[in-house]
């Protein structure tokens, strides 16, 4: 890396996404040791690829570390076939094992132990609990920061319904929050809204250097934008109401139109709702208008746009909005942690103080406890002993620290996501194996850059924006709710996170396609090239404001999310020409003593769809 740009970048700053190796200070990842060094050396190929991890109890689980993901490569490529027969057997035997310690798998125990109740271990393969509903910690000039890995968002449930009654069997003490405030500008609550103070960059791409910024862009009518007359009328259209002749909303899931919309892509819906253009759809609108489930419209069904909404209809208020825990929807994952194992975090079973208190990893695999957590476990083999309609048990077999353990249990819930069960489950149906192919997934890159203010952009005159190329699409300074001490107040001189979501969309090519290339870049890319590419984007478009990448940048942490999306292409939900979806082909019925949960099975990527698929596949397991 050429000395000049590393130093006007700040890549040589010795800022908190900085590691240490053997005690000695690494001077950026990927990087040969440099001045700071007294001995030269070079990262791990792990550390290169991992950057730094923050604080707290997240520290070494940010995303899908190298280990976890090399060794989950190693078992989707066989190597522990012949190996397995020798595993050591623990000799534990459990009434329910569930696969994967993310929402859907803490969920299948919780269910289990208020339904049946009896020894009950829940298995993952990364350091904590909670899937991709995890946080990012800072400590910035004394001040701790937390952002959300990647699930984030909640609404206000229906007093008396499903997700009402599950928030209050996990102690979940409050259904909105309340926000810190900011006195001189507006802000947004969460990543996804635009506050008022808003920006559209027009970079490069569109044949501005240095790049053109519309302040108001939807105020103004995009006035002064780079576009064209066509293009801006397009996009101003994709803000309005459908346009006349578009066709119905579906009300319920499964209704006439919903099984309409689930055999049209999203992009043919959006061009028909709005008059717009495909060419519109795939430069301005992907992955945005598909950015809950990873790709762009493009290859999705039309029946993604509604079906959250369908599916749980007696959640949401207008009047609260969206509401997130400030480190995302690991608050929810904490207090199911906290149900199940009282001593799992200190103090009392509320919001502010699970929030706030350190998990006592400790207490989390104790013999003796009903549940039982095993953390860094990768399960490579699910088998029952035996045809699976008469076998005593199932057996497991799992990989921790290089070695293999296999385990019994007279139920087990693939609570995992659909691109490891495919591959775990050993005498998975050929029906099973058929309908898993037809899930789709994509990645994701979550980047949460700590800044030590954000004066910069209040320069500017905008707490959040959007551009159209580089990494990622928005960003946005977010007011965060006042849970376990977050400050009261938040001001243009106050630390905070910017997080940044990267997606791989590629309209045009296959839907299998732009997941494996997504994937490919993902997982090819060195920390230290995207922290680069980062420091560079955000010169370029904020230098008006004052920032310095090397001065305003206190911290750097990148969680890749190889499968973070599961991807609905039409018929996904619904099924084609009278086959079933393939969906329900995995949901109709457990597998002799497995069953499958997973928001995967929904067809939407929401915590609630987590937490209602492990009770339906608790309940076939049961008998309930």
């Amino acid at each position: 890396m050429p000395s000049q740009g590393a130093d006007r970048l700040g890549m040589r700053e010795a800022i908190s996404r900085r590691d240490f190796l053997n005690g000695t200070l690494i001077a950026g990842a990927g990087l040969v040791l440099g001045s700071h060094a007294q001995t030269p050396a070079m990262l791990s190929p792990a550390d290169a690829w991992n950057g730094y991890g923050g604080i707290g109890d997240y520290a070494r689980a940010h995303g899908n570390m190298y280990d976890v993901m090399t060794v989950a490569h190693r078992m989707r490529d066989g190597e522990f076939d012949h190996a397995i027969a020798g595993a050591t057997d623990t000799g534990e035997l459990y009434d329910l094992v569930a696969v994967g310690g993310g929402i859907s798998g803490l969920a299948a125990a919780i269910v289990f132990q208020k339904k049946r109740g009896g020894p009950c271990l829940v298995l993952d393969n990364h350091a904590i609990f909670g899937g991709e509903a995890k946080r990012n910690e800072f400590k910035v000039d004394g001040h701790i920061l937390v952002a959300h890995q990647a699930s984030a968002i909640f609404l206000v449930p229906h007093k008396g319904g499903y997700t009402d009654a599950f928030y209050n069997l996990i102690g979940m003490d409050r259904s909105a929050f309340e926000y810190q405030t900011c006195t001189e500008m507006p802000l947004a609550h969460s990543p996804y809204d635009e506050p008022e103070q808003y920006g559209f960059y027009f970079g490069a791409q569109f044949g501005q250097r240095p790049g053109v910024w519309v302040m108001d862009p939807w105020g103004r009518n995009l006035a002064g934008a780079p576009l064209s007359d066509d293009v801006k009328a397009d996009l101003l259209r994709s803000r309005t109401a459908a346009e006349p002749g578009a066709g119905p909303r579906p009300t319920t899931e499964g209704d006439a139109v919903s099984r309409q919309l689930d055999g049209i892509t999203l992009e043919d819906h959006l061009m028909a709702r709005h008059h717009i253009s495909r060419e519109t759809v795939r430069k301005f609108l992907s992955p945005v208008a598909g950015g809950g489930y990873g790709l762009g419209p493009d290859v999705l069904s039309a029946y993604c746009d509604y079906a959250i909404e369908t599916q749980f209809p007696e959640d949401g208020d207008d009047t609260l909005g969206d509401q997130m825990f400030p480190d995302g929807n690991s608050g929810f994952a904490r207090l199911m942690v906290k149900t199940l194992i009282p001593d799992a975090i200190a103090g009392a079973r509320t919001v502010d103080a699970v929030w706030q208190n350190r998990v006592r990893f400790d207490t989390l695999d104790r013999a003796g406890q009903a549940t039982r957590i095993r953390l860094n476990a990768t399960v490579v083999r699910v088998e029952h002993a035996g045809s699976p309609g008469t076998a005593p048990h199932v057996v497991v077999t799992y990989v921790r620290g290089g070695r293999l353990f296999k385990i019994k249990a007279r139920a087990v819930v693939m609570a995992g996501g659909s691109w490891t069960t495919k591959h775990i489950v050993a005498d998975l149906p050929e029906s099973h194996r058929a309908a898993y192919a037809q899930f789709y997934r994509s990645p994701c890159l979550m980047a949460n850059i700590a800044v030590r203010n954000w004066r910069f952009l209040h320069t500017m005159g905008m707490s959040g924006c959007r551009w159209f190329e580089g990494l990622g699409n928005y960003l946005s300074v977010r007011r965060q709710a006042r849970v376990g001490g977050v400050a009261p107040t938040l001001g243009p001189d106050s630390p905070t996170v910017l997080t940044i979501k990267v997606l791989f969309s590629q309209p045009g090519l296959s839907i299998g396609e732009q997941g494996s290339r997504g994937r490919a870049q993902l997982l090819g890319t060195s920390f230290a090239e995207y922290e680069r590419a980062f420091r560079e984007q955000l010169g370029d478009m904020f230098a008006r404001g004052g920032f310095d990448a090397r001065r305003d940048i206190a911290g750097i942490i990148l969680n890749r999310w190889g499968h973070a999306y599961v991807n609905p292409q039409p018929g996904f939900f619904f099924g084609t020409n009278g086959q079933p979806a393939p969906r329900d082909v995995l949901r109709n019925g457990a597998h002799g003593r497995i069953a499958f949960a997973n928001t995967d099975l929904a067809g939407a990527m929401d915590h609630r769809n987590s937490i209602r698929e492990a009770e339906r596949a608790v309940n076939q397991l049961i008998g309930a």
